[in-house]
């Protein structure tokens, strides 16, 4: 995934005609990336479901790159909404959408359901073997009961959530602070290269770490290459739209908006698709919990 990124990366550099490498640009990159992908985002996931997993971790990254671009947090210039009431309500909304979120309880596949989808268990990559594997390896149960599991995915989310708000900062203090950093541009998509090649480097360590640990014996399932460049393409230029975004709305603007509709969409994926959010109890509060956060965000959006 982190190599389609920094494909694209290059492509939108060249478009962009070359602009200056800012070194401290790929630290918002690192930042992501160390919460993304297989790091926290899949066991978060395989305890929580897939939409309530981001929709946690997406309140949390809401109110984290809220207040950066609200109050100046980190060095970086604080912008005033037009309409300040609005925003905080649209805000508050957000998050007792997150709120709501959080009561609902996700019947997440067990390693025994998982094995409805595959003859043999995942194995060690070989030349040659067959790719019956799940995309989502089971793992031994551990010591710990399905409560503590799933306040320790919970508590992860959230962290990961604080990362993902603070991933835009160091460009925005960059563009903030032009006369420490010569060649320093306005234009947010001037540092994407720079962005995304802290995301490459930092998978690429991971990945190496990873190697390491199991002693050059990685589990691989080569059916989702495919799928993971055609997503890292996806997201980059999303991620690119978001650079844009913050060029002409801020960040108090942009981050409640941005990190929250996502979730709507994934839980949208868990009721249809992957029925990890069943029940009549849980279909309700996941409407509320929608309707409430759709609503917070339209308010943030219309205080500008």
């Amino acid at each position: 995934m982190s190599t389609a990124i920094l494909c694209v990366g290059m492509i939108i550099n060249a478009v962009e005609g070359f602009p200056v490498f800012q070194p401290l640009a790929m630290l918002g990159g690192v930042f992501w990336a160390l919460v993304e992908g297989n790091v926290t985002a899949i066991p978060i996931m395989n305890v929580l479901g897939l939409g309530m997993g981001m929709l946690i971790w997406g309140a949390t990254n809401c109110i984290t790159g809220w207040a950066v671009g609200r109050f100046g947090l980190f060095g970086v210039n604080g912008t005033v909404p037009e309409w300040p009431l609005l925003n905080y309500l649209g805000l508050l909304m957000v998050i007792v959408g997150g709120i709501f979120f959080a009561q609902i309880r996700p019947s997440v596949h067990t390693p025994s359901q998982l094995e409805e989808f595959s003859e043999e268990p995942v194995t060690p990559y070989e030349s040659g073997s067959e790719e019956n594997s799940p995309l989502i390896s089971p793992v031994s149960p551990v010591a710990m009961n399905r409560r503590s599991k799933r306040v320790l995915a919970i508590l992860t989310a959230l962290v990961a959530g604080i990362f993902y708000g603070v991933t835009f900062v160091p460009v925005i203090y960059i563009q903030d602070h032009p006369e420490k950093f010569p060649g320093a541009s306005k234009n947010g998509l001037d540092y994407v290269f720079s962005h995304y090649c802290g995301i490459f480097a930092t998978a690429t360590m991971l990945l190496v770490s990873y190697i390491i640990c199991t002693k050059n014996n990685p589990i691989v399932n080569r059916r989702i290459i495919g799928p993971s460049l055609i997503a890292g393409c996806m997201w980059s230029f999303a991620q690119s739209s978001w650079f844009v975004a913050n060029d002409n709305l801020s960040q108090s603007i942009t981050f409640p908006i941005i990190s929250m509709v996502p979730g709507v969409c994934a839980a949208m994926w868990s009721v249809f698709y992957f029925k990890e959010i069943t029940g009549k109890r849980n279909l309700n509060i996941l409407v509320v919990a929608v309707a409430t956060t759709l609503i917070g965000a339209f308010l943030v959006g219309i205080s500008k």
